[in-house]
């Protein structure tokens, strides 16, 4: 891959990236009054009630910074996406949820693996810093995020994404 081509992709990922952090940005600074994240995930006081809007504010501070002229604030910033988006791996992990809902904001994790490996023009630098992220992000999940209890987890209530394992509208025969 050409330097012109490489600039190109990793232009295009930090483009991505920051679009939807300026969008989720609204919905963490909102959230106190909203409650679509924890409604959405089904979150009953796992995280600090702080948490959503000042991770908004920190994602809008992101997708800023994300275009900088200085490499070091990039790479600083790549870092930040992996360990926020590692994080929310575990939330949801931690809250007991289906495995395929972390990986949603895994997705945003490898993006920054990626452009940490174009920007730098190394996998190993992109591979270790990416550990790092996850190993800080898992440190923090343990602390942040409160395990839902016995009974929670019991009540078939918080398994993100498994009552959309049953049969569609189509298939139950609603729709002719």
């Amino acid at each position: 891959m050409t330097v012109e081509a490489g600039a190109a992709i990793e232009w295009a990922l930090r483009v991505c990236q920051s679009m939807a952090f300026a969008i989720h940005g609204i919905l963490g600074v909102t959230e106190p009054w909203t409650g679509c994240v924890t409604h959405a995930f089904r979150d009953t006081g796992a995280m600090p009630k702080w948490f959503w809007p000042v991770a908004g504010i920190i994602l809008w501070t992101v997708a800023i910074l994300n275009f900088s002229k200085n490499d070091k604030v990039i790479l600083g910033v790549q870092a930040y996406i992996a360990a926020f988006h590692m994080g929310g791996y575990f939330y949801h992990a931690r809250l007991g949820h289906h495995p395929a809902a972390g990986l949603a904001p895994a997705v945003f994790a490898l993006l920054a693996f990626f452009v940490v490996w174009i920007r730098t023009g190394s996998v190993l630098v992109a591979l270790i810093g990416w550990i790092v992220s996850t190993g800080i992000a898992y440190g923090l999940s343990r602390v942040l995020v409160t395990p839902p209890t016995s009974e929670e987890a019991n009540d078939g209530t918080n398994g993100l994404l498994d009552e959309m394992a049953g049969s569609t509208r189509y298939q139950s025969g609603a729709v002719a």
